[in-house]
């Protein structure tokens, strides 16, 4: 009885059944260049002048906008303290002069912020509070 495997054996080994045609990898790029098609040449669309300039011109003008904004609002703030100030104190007529020109001219440095706070805390008897209720518990 003949197998399958029998035939194989038949088959001449001194013998490549596969073969390449001539000159195939000599000319393998030239003849794949000839049968894709042709590219065509998509040259980038022209941006106008107003498209490559409006995000700037749009942020210079929303940094005039905040600028505008602040300044109004400073001003505004600026003249409700001193209105509001105006009216809860009634110094007497000699009085208001002189303690308005005081406070105009008074130059404070942080430090003497600080100092002035921390002898508040120590005179009240704030600090020694703060102490027992954080640190002694």
């Amino acid at each position: 009885m003949k197998s399958h495997f029998n035939k194989l054996e038949e088959i001449d080994r001194t013998r490549n059944p596969f073969k390449v045609p001539d000159n195939y990898f000599t000319r393998f790029n030239e003849e794949m260049m000839n049968r894709l098609p042709e590219k065509k040449i998509v040259h980038p669309p022209t941006i106008p002048l107003w498209d490559k300039v409006k995000p700037w011109i749009y942020m210079a003008a929303m940094f005039v906008g905040m600028y505008l904004t602040i300044q109004y609002l400073t001003k505004q703030s600026g003249t409700g303290n001193v209105a509001s100030r105006q009216t809860t104190v009634q110094p007497s007529p000699g009085e208001g002069a002189r303690t308005e020109a005081y406070w105009s001219t008074v130059q404070v440095t942080e430090e003497e912020f600080y100092h002035y706070l921390e002898e508040q805390l120590v005179e009240e008897g704030y600090f020694d509070y703060m102490y027992d209720q954080y640190y002694v518990n």
